[in-house]
């Protein structure tokens, strides 16, 4: 796996206002584009593609806000599904775009 330039766990807010949901954050090393890759890993039985706007805007505002950038330009998104399997989304002109994929 590669190793990440910063890591953190993020709760955010689902269905259910008692039971929050919770993932893990990786921020890895740019490609050779500048992009960032970014690993979200889920920690409880949410799934977060489910929530995949509110998860960028919290990453965005917890994590990109103080280094100004925009992570909806710049970062490729890999939410984990299995042991080598991974959703992609990248944003092109605010439309996602997803695929899978077996490696970051």
């Amino acid at each position: 796996m590669h190793q990440p330039m910063f890591e953190r766990y993020l709760l955010y807010p689902t269905d259910n206002l008692l039971e929050p949901g919770s993932v893990y954050v990786a921020v890895l090393r740019p490609d050779i584009l500048g992009k960032l890759p970014i690993l979200i890993v889920p920690k409880t039985v949410h799934d977060p593609l489910d929530y995949i706007d509110i998860l960028i805007d919290i990453i965005q505002a917890d994590i990109f806000d103080r280094t100004r950038i925009n992570i909806r330009d710049q970062g490729i998104f890999f939410f984990y599904i299995k042991e080598n399997e991974y959703i992609k989304l990248t944003f092109d002109d605010g439309k996602q775009i997803t695929e899978k994929c077996q490696n970051i």
